[in-house]
C-alpha cells in the first residue's frame, strides 16, 4: 500500500544523494522521509553506514518511495571516508549530501536543482559548487535562525572558514572534485573546511541561492582537547602544502576561532579570550568572522518542519 506521507508521483533528477550515518537509525529515517516527501527526488540515494553497530537498515516504505542503496563500512572511518565512498559509487556526476541528523524542507530540492542548472539538463560548470540557505534548529527541533550564505571564488575566502554547511547544503560535481581533491580521510574534524580550501585553490567557486532549503541541527558541544588535536593536524598539513604567508595567517586565524568557540561553550572563558585574541592578531578585522559568512535573521518560535502537522 502506498505511504500517504509521500507523493505518489515525483520528478526524478539526475542527481545522487549521499547520506553518511553512524548509529543514528531514527534520525536517518527522519532524514530519508524528508527526501521522499520532495516533489522532485534524486534518481538514487546512497546511505553510507559508517560502521554502525547494530548495522543500519532502511525502512521498507522509504525504499518504495526512493531508489536507495546501502553501502556499509565494516569499521567507522569518519564522515570524509563516507562521503568519498558515496561519491565514488554514485551513478550520477552531480551529487548532493544530507547529514543524517538534518532534513530537507519540503519541495526545495527542485528549487535548488533549477537554480544550479539554469534551464540546462545538468549544471554547466563542474567547478561551481551550488549552495543554499538553511534554518538552524536545536535538538528539540525548535528553529533558531535562518542563514543565507554568501558566494565566493577567492581562495582566501575558503581559507577563512567553512560558512556554507556543505554537509547538507551543496550540489557539486563529484567526479571533478574527486579528480582534484578527495576528502582527507585522516581528518575527523574540519574535513569540509580542508576539502573546500583544496578545491578553491584549484579553481572551484561557490554560488548560492538565498532560499532556506534545509533544517540543520545545531549542537554547540565540542571537546576542546579534540578540537586542539584536529587544529594541530590541519596546521601541520597546510604548512607542508603552502608557503604563502597570507594563506597561512588566514588558516591560523580561522582555526583560532574554532578553538575559542570550543573553550567558550565548555565554560573556559579565559582560554576562549586568549584564542580569540590570537585570531585577531593573525587577521586584524572589525567583525568576529573572517569568511564571507551569511545574512542572518532570527526565526519565530513556530515553524512547520518536514512531516509536522500544523
Amino acid at each position: 500500500m502506498p505511504d500517504r506521507r509521500f507523493p505518489g508521483r515525483a520528478t526524478t533528477l539526475p542527481l545522487t544523494l549521499i547520506v553518511p550515518t553512524h548509529g543514528r537509525q531514527e534520525l536517518l529515517n527522519r532524514a530519508l522521509a524528508s527526501v521522499a516527501r520532495q516533489s522532485a527526488r534524486p534518481s538514487e540515494v546512497l546511505v553510507i553506514d559508517d560502521g554502525s553497530e547494530p548495522p543500519i537498515s532502511i525502512d521498507a516504505q522509504i525504499c518504495n518511495a526512493l531508489d536507495v542503496r546501502l553501502i556499509r563500512h565494516a569499521a567507522n572511518k569518519g564522515a570524509a571516508a563516507a562521503r568519498n565512498s558515496g561519491m565514488r559509487a554514485a551513478a550520477n556526476e552531480w551529487v548532493t549530501f544530507l547529514d543524517s541528523d538534518d532534513q530537507f524542507l519540503d519541495d526545495t530540492l527542485s528549487l535548488r536543482w533549477t537554480a544550479a542548472t539554469r534551464g540546462e539538463p545538468v549544471p554547466a560548470d563542474p567547478s561551481v559548487v551550488h549552495g543554499c540557505g538553511w534554518i538552524d534548529v536545536d535538538e528539540s527541533g525548535r528553529p533558531l535562525t535562518v542563514r543565507r550564505p554568501r558566494g565566493a571564488s577567492a581562495p582566501a575566502a575558503f581559507a577563512s572558514g567553512c560558512w556554507f554547511s556543505p554537509g547538507s547544503c551543496v550540489i557539486l560535481n563529484a567526479r571533478a572534485a574527486l579528480e582534484i581533491a578527495p576528502q582527507d580521510e585522516s581528518l575527523r574534524r574540519f574535513e569540509d573546511y580542508d576539502w573546500f580550501l583544496a578545491l578553491a585553490l584549484r579553481g572551484f567557486s561557490l554560488r548560492t541561492i538565498p532560499d532556506e532549503c534545509v533544517a540543520i541541527e545545531r549542537v554547540r558541544r565540542q571537546d576542546p582537547r579534540r578540537v586542539a588535536e584536529a587544529v594541530a593536524m590541519l596546521r601541520s598539513k597546510w604548512r607542508n602544502l603552502t608557503r604563502d604567508p597570507a594563506t597561512l595567517r588566514r588558516i591560523d586565524a580561522y582555526l583560532d576561532l574554532e578553538i575559542a568557540a570550543a573553550h567558550y561553550f565548555a565554560g573556559s572563558r579565559l582560554r576562549a579570550a586568549c584564542a580569540l585574541a590570537s585570531s585577531y592578531l593573525n587577521a586584524p578585522r572589525l567583525s568576529l568572522h573572517l569568511s564571507p559568512g551569511w545574512t542572518m535573521e532570527r526565526r519565530a518560535s513556530s515553524l512547520d518542519l518536514p512531516g509536522q502537522t500544523p
